[in-house]
Parts: C-alpha cells; structure tokens; sequence
C-alpha cells in the first residue's frame, strides 16, 4: 500500500505523475484540508483529486479536525519561524489519525513531494525506514534527484501547467515568499485581519517585514518591487510537506 501525502502544488503533482508513469497499484492520494485554504484552492484541488481518479488511484480528502483560526485561538497567537506547531496541528495530527484507522500494522510506504527545487530540500535521502512523523512508517522520495527542468517535464506530461506559486492550502501561510504574499487575494487579507484583530496580534513580526505590522501594511511592503531586495521567505515545515 502507498500513500502520497499530496497538497497539490507543483511537486506534489509531478510526484503523482511519476507514480502514474511507474506503475504503482494500490496508491492512495491523501489531502488535508487545514481550513484556511486560499480563495479558490479548494476548487482546484477537486479538479486535481478527478484528474487522480481517472488515473485509477484512491482519493481522500480529510476535513479539518480544528481549522488554523480555532488552532490559532486556542494557542493564543500565531507561530513562528522558531515554533512551526501550526503544520502539526494541521496536518501532522490529522493525518496520523487517519492513517493509524487504514494502517493499524504501519505497512504502508508513505510517499512525499520532496525535489532539489526547494533550497530548503538541499540533502533528501531517498527512503526514511522508520520516521516519527509518519508514524513510523517507511517514507519514500522518489523525486529526491529532480530539478527543476525535470519536475517540470513531469507536470507538462501530466498536461499541467507549472502554478506560479507554492500550494495554497494555507493563504496566507508563515511560510510565504514576498511574491506569494503580493498575489494574495482580498478575501484571504480580510480573512486574516480579522484574525489578527481577534487575537490583538500580527501575523508576520513586524520585525521581519521592515517595520510593517498586520497584513495589509505586510502586503503593501511586499509589494515593494525593490530589486536590490532579496527575496523574503520564512524557513518551511518540511516534515509536514509545507509548500511543495
């Protein structure tokens, strides 16, 4: 049995393509919802779960158990680049619950998006016999070799267009780049300032976006197209699949 813990973003379809091209049988494709998907992503992600259907493999989607606004409520703030606790509530505990029901023996191989396009990535071992996060299970990265030409090729066999941005399966997320956060739509800005007032504190430090405090002063300052600027990017939950 193999399980693909997919977000449906750009990896995470390549690596889908790759299992179709491989031949795997017996393969689910698990998607968490964490309830703070952005405007639209769920309706790609439908559209993602058919075209894995026609492909012959399982399909679950799992609705979140405390969505991000009542995980932040209960935490009391939001997380940071030091305390990433928020993939784990999300998406880690979710999964494990669902996954331990399916696979009370840990015989399953759970499979992961992870490639060299993400710096983050640098150093992926191809197979993790035993990992914590997975309940113990054995975790496999087949696409732990491929760039970004090679991801790419993937997609476009699949008949996919590249997505100009990491998944949205949370929008805004403590993880995104200045070019995420500039294409952030209106309804995921309110969503978020409102949040932000509720819980009387930013998203984003203030000290790491230049001074600007709360989303919409956030949003505005990476609209800042300075090319002097490097790129802005908190570090990423990868053991979760963050991003990819």
């Amino acid at each position: 049995m193999f399980i693909v813990r997919s977000n449906y973003g750009n990896n995470s379809m390549a690596l889908i393509q790759w299992a179709r091209e491989a031949g795997l049988a017996d393969l689910t494709v698990v998607y968490v919802d964490t309830g703070w998907a952005g405007a639209g992503w769920l309706d790609h992600v439908a559209r993602c779960e058919d075209w894995v259907r026609a492909l012959g493999f399982a399909v679950v989607r799992i609705d979140p158990v405390s969505g991000f606004d009542e995980v932040m409520e209960m935490k009391g703030g939001f997380p940071s680049r030091q305390h990433q606790w928020c993939a784990l509530h999300l998406k880690g505990i979710p999964f494990l619950k669902w996954v331990e029901e399916v696979d009370p023996d840990s015989a399953a191989t759970v499979i992961l998006p992870k490639t060299r396009v993400d710096s983050t990535f640098e150093s992926i071992p191809e197979f993790i016999e035993s990992c914590e996060y997975n309940g113990e299970r054995r975790v496999w990265h087949p696409l732990f070799k491929h760039d970004r030409r090679q991801r790419d090729a993937l997609l476009q066999r699949a008949g996919r267009t590249p997505l100009p941005h990491p998944s949205q399966e949370c929008a805004p997320c403590i993880n995104s780049s200045a070019a995420t956060l500039r294409r952030l739509a209106e309804a995921d800005i309110d969503k978020t300032a409102e949040l932000e007032d509720e819980l009387q504190t930013p998203l984003f430090p203030a000290a790491d976006c230049d001074g600007a405090r709360g989303i919409r002063a956030v949003v505005d300052w990476a609209a800042d197209t300075d090319p002097r600027r490097p790129d802005y990017r908190f570090g990423c939950s990868a053991m979760f699949g963050c991003g990819c």
